[in-house]
Formats: structure tokens, C-alpha cells, sequence
């Protein structure tokens, strides 16, 4: 488990806290989502857990272990992050990004060993893009470059990865193909995975556990069908909004005045 206890961040001493007392758990073999408007600190939240910002506040236990005050190189053995979108600066193949993943085990002066490579082949596979292996990374489509970053986080072999809005860039096919894919990784790996996502419906669809921050507070956390109700998004949004039950599932549809 990740214990977030807490946290408050502000970027200098007198300005207003971007996180104001955050906390929530999240669990082995479960996704969690954070859902939140443009500017309620989700990815504030994320430079606290990664070790880019220090927060003023708080704690981050793993393990029981508090790791807020850890070097970027031990918290890199634990923590994996995913990016929106990555452009390489040099047309590196698929399997050099994914090998990237072990740079954390790799001594300055050394070359990857044959169980970096070995590592790097098996994330590949896992996420199901051996057929694009040697394939340069800027030649390939949004959705394959998604998984090509996954399969990198996978290849730092870390129990916790986050990952940062994964589908704002894909289409609607991808999207659905890539949350699917990485929901039976983190399931069949006993991973802890942590994700911001706009599309409340997404995250209905494939989360287990729904964290709610708005202007940097968590306003509901729990699981999908007990958080994802309309007063819960209309204090998120700000908007109206109508759950729809449908075969089992839910789906939530904006009112729109004069429609």
C-alpha cells in the first residue's frame, strides 16, 4: 500500500496552498483514479509522490516506510511514471525507450546488462508491442506510443506507477484498448497504480478506487458506485449531471440547458 497522510504543498512561503491536507491509500493489484477539474493540483499531487517538489507537509509512507525525504534514485526503485505524451529528442527505437526504464540499475559507466535487455524484452511482450520492437518511437501511432511508456515503467520493475492522464491524446478505440490492457498488468502484477483522468465516465468504467480533489482538498474517496454520484460531480464541476443506469452499468450525462 502507498499511505498519502496529509500532504500540503504551496510553491513559496506565502502563497495560497496548491494541496491542502491531501490523503488517501491506495492498494496492490487495484487502479486508482484522481478525478479533479484543471487546476484542483492533481499534478501538483503527482511532483509530491515522484520527489520534484518537496511539500511543506505530510508524509508518503510504503511499506511503512516514509519515503518524502528520499533521493530521486531510491524512490525511482519504487515509484514508475507514465507521462501525457513523451517526444524523444533523438529517433530512439521502441526498445531503446523501454530499455530506458532500467537507466535507474544501470552504473554511469556501465552498459545494461543481459537482465536490463532481458526486462526490457518482457515489458514489450507484456503490453503486447514485440512487433514494433526495433521501429523508431517518433514513427509510431499515439496508442502504440502509450504502451511503448507503459512498457517502460514496467521495465523499471517498481511496485508503484503513476501515470498521468494516459489516454487525453488517444482516440476512443485506444483509449478503451490501453485502460483495459493496463488494468490485467496491474491486476496479474500486483501493482500499485495511482492515475489522473478527466473523463469521469472512463474512470467509472476501469477503476477500482475514485480519489476526488477539488481546489486541492479530497472531496470524496471510495469506491466508483458509492463516489461517483451527481451531487459529488456537480462539486467537482461545477455542472449538472445525470447518472443513467443501463445494463448494469453507469453512465453519467451532463444536463444541457435549451437542448
Amino acid at each position: 500500500m502507498i499511505e498519502i497522510k496529509n500532504i500540503e504543498f504551496s510553491h513559496h512561503h506565502n502563497d495560497k496552498p496548491v494541496l491542502k491536507g491531501v490523503t488517501f491509500n491506495a492498494e496492490k493489484g487495484r487502479l486508482t483514479a484522481v478525478l479533479g477539474p484543471n487546476g484542483s493540483g492533481k499534478t501538483t499531487l503527482f511532483n509530491c509522490i515522484l520527489g520534484l517538489w518537496m511539500p511543506q507537509k505530510g508524509v508518503i509512507f510504503y511499506d511503512g516506510q516514509n519515503i518524502i525525504s528520499w533521493k530521486h534514485e531510491r524512490r525511482a526503485k519504487i515509484i514508475s511514471f507514465v507521462p501525457q505524451e513523451h517526444e524523444p529528442p533523438f529517433p530512439y527505437s521502441v526498445f531503446d525507450v523501454v530499455l530506458m526504464g532500467r537507466t535507474v540499475y544501470i552504473n554511469l559507466f556501465s552498459l545494461p546488462s543481459e537482465n536490463d535487455y532481458k526486462k526490457a524484452i518482457e515489458a514489450i511482450e507484456l503490453v503486447g508491442i514485440r512487433h514494433l520492437k526495433d521501429v523508431s518511437y517518433t514513427e509510431i501511432s499515439g496508442g502504440e506510443r502509450q504502451l511503448v511508456l507503459i512498457a517502460r515503467a514496467i521495465a523499471q520493475d517498481s511496485p508503484v506507477i503513476l501515470l498521468d492522464e494516459p489516454t487525453s491524446h488517444l482516440d476512443f478505440k485506444n483509449q478503451i484498448m490501453i485502460l483495459s490492457k493496463l488494468k490485467k498488468i496491474i491486476k496479474e502484477r500486483g501493482l500499485i497504480a495511482i492515475m489522473t483522468i478527466h473523463d469521469p465516465n472512463i474512470a467509472m468504467l476501469f477503476a477500482d478506487k475514485i480519489i476526488m480533489i477539488n481546489d486541492g482538498v479530497v472531496v470524496a474517496d471510495g469506491e466508483p458506485d458509492t463516489v461517483i454520484t451527481e451531487a459529488n460531480l456537480k462539486t467537482l464541476y461545477g455542472i449538472d449531471v445525470q447518472i443513467i443506469n443501463f445494463d448494469g452499468l453507469k453512465f453519467i450525462v451532463p444536463t444541457i440547458a435549451n437542448r
